[in-house]
């Protein structure tokens, strides 16, 4: 909630600002935070399926149905929790690919599907230019 000398008004947190000019939003292996929970858990982006929220459906709606205070133009991440992915492939901080959807059902990997805007860059991916 946004407090304005209107009253109080539910707004989206613009996150775009976080990232350097030259970046453009997330990239395999950046370990992200869901902003919502007060003791978020370590995630890792894997899978950027190049789709908006208002494209991705879910659950008989889509993503943006689901995440009302994000754009519907937001971009879909996939994530994984830190811990899992690290026993499912140890070395997943040394690949440069994205793991695919499919191998990450076939396997029963836990995913997690948000609007770019519901994260929090906590650590850099390697794959970055330092």
């Amino acid at each position: 909630m946004i407090r304005t000398t209107e009253g109080l008004v539910a707004g989206a947190v613009d996150r775009s600002t976080e990232f350097e000019e030259d970046e453009q939003g997330f990239v395999y292996g950046d370990i992200v935070h869901d902003e919502e929970p007060e003791d978020p858990e370590d995630l890792v982006v894997v899978n950027l399926p190049d789709m908006r929220a208002d494209e991705w459906e879910m659950d008989g709606g889509t993503l943006a149905d689901r995440h009302p205070a994000c754009p519907a133009w937001d971009d879909v991440i996939i994530v994984v929790p830190l811990l899992e992915l690290g026993e499912y492939i140890p070395e997943w901080d040394e690949r440069e690919d994205q793991i695919s959807l499919e191998r990450l059902e076939k396997d029963d990997i836990t995913t997690f599907v948000y609007p770019s805007m519901r994260l929090d860059l906590v650590e850099p991916s390697h794959l970055r230019d330092d």
